[in-house]
């Protein structure tokens, strides 16, 4: 029964950090700044890099994107996203997820979860419109994930309506190359590295957060709108602060393997877009900060 809830491999990649990003995040309104976009650029000599911070579940109703965000694809003649969607193998994702995200040998969730825990997650289940009983083979992780997703798509908030497959399905449209700095397999490795403990603590602050989900992804979307990389910050990256460990693994030591790769792309004679969750593009370890701290003169539009 687990198999149906993945059979859009893409969607489950694109939630995964999403749905990451938006636990314990305290809702807030975005201040007033100066109307900007999550949108940068660094200009040389021969060419523009641009970097665009990703939603990567939206509505219906975020569209249409501003038009200098659709005049930098229009300028860009290659696109890198987190992942190449042109490379995923859906069925051996789907393989993988089952291996990495659920028990075997019998074991169950029940028995991996403390009884408060799972009486806990038991209720919330329900609350959703589902029966536990049909996740007993799910790990703490891709549960939270889960979970997290059947709210926000009773929300209106749908993959196919993100950034991500937006301008996946334009590049692909216009003929223009895409490439990506990860692998999915690579993503769903380091989730399924976490510990135990920390898959517990994961799911517990899910379910604790699902009332808010709503309230917490309006915060979000409204500054993303704006540009305002402060309030990003403040929504997005402080929900680690209790867990830097899962912070530098999942943001931090993404971003710095990253920034050789952006690098490289700079001074190619090629226009390239950059699109990565948001996340990843603000507060002191973030691409923009360390680009700067490279040298690179970079400019918000």
């Amino acid at each position: 029964m687990y198999i149906r809830t993945f059979r859009r491999t893409s969607a489950v990649l694109a939630i995964i950090f999403l749905s990451l990003l938006c636990i314990n995040a305290p809702a807030q309104q975005s201040k007033d700044v100066e109307r900007k976009h999550s949108l940068w650029k660094i200009s040389s000599n021969s060419d523009t890099v641009y970097i665009f911070g990703s939603v990567h579940l939206l509505k219906e109703g975020d569209y249409p994107l501003d038009k200098s965000i659709e005049k930098a694809f229009d300028n860009s003649s290659r696109l890198f996203f987190e992942i190449n969607l042109d490379t995923i193998d859906e069925q051996k994702i789907q393989q993988l997820t089952i291996a990495k995200g659920t028990y075997s040998g019998g074991q169950t969730l029940k028995d991996s979860l403390s009884n408060q825990t799972y009486e806990f997650t038991k209720k919330r289940m329900a609350d959703l419109g589902q029966n536990i009983e049909q996740f007993e083979r799910f790990k703490p992780w891709l549960l939270a994930i889960t979970m997290d997703m059947l709210e926000l798509q009773k929300l209106g908030f749908d993959q196919s309506n993100g950034v991500d497959k937006y301008f996946y399905e334009k590049a692909k449209k216009a003929g223009k190359k895409v490439d990506g700095f990860e692998t999915a397999e690579y993503q769903l490795r380091l989730l399924s590295d976490m510990s135990a403990a920390i898959q517990e603590t994961l799911l517990l602050q899910t379910m604790k957060e699902l009332d808010e989900v709503q309230k917490e992804m309006t915060a979000i979307v409204e500054a993303w709108k704006s540009g305002d990389a402060d309030a990003l910050d403040t929504i997005l990256l402080k929900s680690f602060k209790d867990y830097p460990g899962v912070n530098k693994m999942l943001i931090v030591d993404r971003n710095k393997n990253w920034l050789p790769k952006i690098e490289s792309l700079i001074g190619k004679k090629e226009n390239v877009m950059i699109i990565v969750g948001a996340a990843h593009l603000v507060g002191k370890d973030g691409i923009i900060a360390l680009l700067k701290q490279r040298g690179y003169q970079v400019e918000q539009l």
